[in-house]
């Protein structure tokens, strides 16, 4: 369990996808409730915050929007560093953008290794008449990933609630089991170090025996 008095946990959730995929316009959805159309490209990066509560644990989620553009992605990978969760997003009527996922994941493991939280989803779900990624690929994809698919739509507010919040949840769970997890490794080399301190301590003991002995034995002799 998480501290209730412990100071703020500040959590980073990065979005990551080709350009024109809607990540920006995911986050607007779920920051504003609302689809802009002709909403530009992302820049760079752009971050936006969010207050969780979680097991009575305030939680602060900085969520990176990131630009999908080949010239921006350096800067996109520098941000990956420290991040707990990552959306990747593709358009399902561009196959092309679904091919370049594992691209991302590529970029996650080289940047922050691979036991992040990830959602993989599949954008423009109102288009799927001119879908070109079947789900069924995409499902498998991320039974590859070990990852959570979710298909929905930014421009109808389908499944981008969940989405986000899932991933949420899941980046805090995973937060808490490395909290846990370096907490028992630090007692084992705690142990150890005691262990240790006290068989030096006992072989000591024995030595100044053994030179006591000898001492005596001396003396009488």
């Amino acid at each position: 369990m998480i501290d209730e008095n412990s100071d703020e946990i500040t959590l980073k959730i990065i979005i990551l996808g080709s350009s024109q995929v809607g990540k920006t316009s995911i986050l607007n959805r779920y920051f504003n409730n609302d689809f802009k159309g002709n909403m530009l490209s992302t820049i760079g990066i752009d971050f936006k915050t969010k207050y969780i509560k979680y097991e009575d644990q305030k939680i602060k989620f900085n969520y990176i929007d990131t630009a999908g553009q080949e010239k921006f992605r350096a800067i996109s990978s520098n941000y990956l560093k420290g991040t707990n969760g990552a959306l990747l997003v593709f358009d399902i009527t561009q196959k092309d953008t679904f091919d370049l996922i594992n691209y991302w994941i590529d970029i996650i493991k080289e940047n922050n290794g691979s036991n992040i939280a990830k959602v993989l989803f599949g954008n423009k779900s109102d288009l799927s008449d001119s879908r070109e990624v079947p789900k069924e690929d995409a499902e498998s994809m991320a039974n590859e990933l070990n990852c959570l698919y979710i298909e929905g739509s930014a421009k109808t507010g389908e499944k981008v609630q969940e989405a986000l919040d899932e991933l949420s949840r899941m980046s805090f769970n995973y937060y808490k089991e490395l909290k846990e997890s370096e907490k028992r490794r630090s007692v084992r080399l705690t142990s150890k170090e005691e262990v240790s301190d006290s068989s030096s301590e006992n072989t000591k003991n024995n030595s100044n025996k053994k030179n006591k002995k000898k001492k005596r034995c001396e003396f009488k002799c």
